[in-house]
């Protein structure tokens, strides 16, 4: 069925999808439900099938206005707290000093660009240094309005001897075109 996936013609070129990356096998996981061309739904993500990642992932109900946008969920290797709760929370008071702040940076061009991102760089997480790599899929029960947004990322400290930047590229991104509208492009870089 993947295979399928990444041969259809509606599907640009994939990232390389590696089972030791987490953002690889969250994303074949939410793909392997939308078969058509449109957006996956927020019922095609399962966290039993996604399984231990499930703790690097985190769910964002969009609101208008987009900073009135809660959290449905937030695993915990994501949260800015390890006592903190997330859940249901409006997403502005998740500090950008994290992991999941950075990756919130990237919301808005997930959801008007009907997009899936994937993101690397180097950020802060909770004081430490990093080195992360995140995903972004935009979620639609009707294939019209993104209403949620599925945050899957992980990192590891970043290593003395490598040099760091604060610099994200875009590694991968993939529209979903809406109905009668153009894709929208998705910015190549981003300084954080």
């Amino acid at each position: 069925m993947l295979s399928e996936l990444l041969e259809a013609p509606h599907v640009m070129t994939m990232p390389p999808l590696d089972d030791r990356r987490l953002v690889s096998r969250v994303l074949r996981h939410v793909l392997q439900g939308t078969t058509d061309g449109r957006l996956p739904r927020l019922n095609d993500v399962d966290p039993w099938l996604v399984g231990d990642d499930w703790s690097n992932c985190a769910l964002v109900r969009i609101r208008k206005p987009r900073d009135q946008s809660v959290f449905i969920v937030v695993g915990d290797n994501l949260l800015s707290q390890r006592e903190g709760v997330l859940d249901r929370e409006p997403i502005s008071h998740c500090p950008p000093t994290t992991l999941l702040g950075v990756s919130l940076f990237f919301l808005a061009e997930a959801v008007e660009g009907r997009a899936a991102i994937m993101v690397e760089g180097g950020a802060a997480h909770l004081g430490t240094p990093i080195l992360y790599r995140t995903l972004l899929v935009p979620l639609s029960e009707d294939d019209l309005t993104v209403e949620a947004v599925l945050i899957a990322a992980n990192f590891r400290e970043h290593r003395d001897e490598e040099q760091t930047s604060r610099v994200t590229r875009q590694v991968w991104s993939h529209s979903f075109a809406s109905r009668g509208a153009e894709p929208r492009r998705v910015p190549r870089e981003a300084a954080l």
